[in-house]
């Protein structure tokens, strides 16, 4: 008598589960959620330093102006525009005689992003 083989069936060869989808797509939301939070670092770290490259210029401008004024007011506010946003950065001047022949001239911007303070100082000699 000849053995018949019993059928085979499909149902248990290749695919995948719904158990293996399910994990897979977890391990993918999670590595895109990682991706998404490194871009929003990346951005929020990107204002930070527009927002000081603003007050460095601003400083500096403010220097030159201090240097060739004899008198100055002492603090203004500044509304600059950053990314179309007008941002506010406070300008403080400081002058006091470094020697008979010089004076020491400061000017110091502060500015708050996310309600932390940040503060940028120049400080330079001028002749009297």
């Amino acid at each position: 008598m000849i053995a018949t083989a019993a059928p085979i069936s499909n149902s248990g060869r290749g695919g995948y589960s719904l158990l293996e989808v399910m994990v897979a797509m977890l391990i993918l939301m999670v590595g895109l959620l990682g991706l998404l939070q490194s871009v929003n670092i990346a951005l929020e770290q990107n204002l930070r330093n527009t927002l000081r490259e603003q007050a460095v210029a601003l400083g500096e401008q403010q220097m030159n102006l201090l240097r060739t004024a004899p008198a100055f007011s002492n603090l203004t506010l500044a509304r600059v525009p950053v990314r179309g946003v007008e941002r506010a950065f406070f300008v403080n001047r400081t002058g006091a005689v470094a020697s008979p022949l010089t004076r020491e001239l400061g000017v110091t911007v502060t500015w708050t992003y996310k309600n932390v303070p940040y503060r940028h100082q120049v400080k330079s000699l001028a002749a009297r």
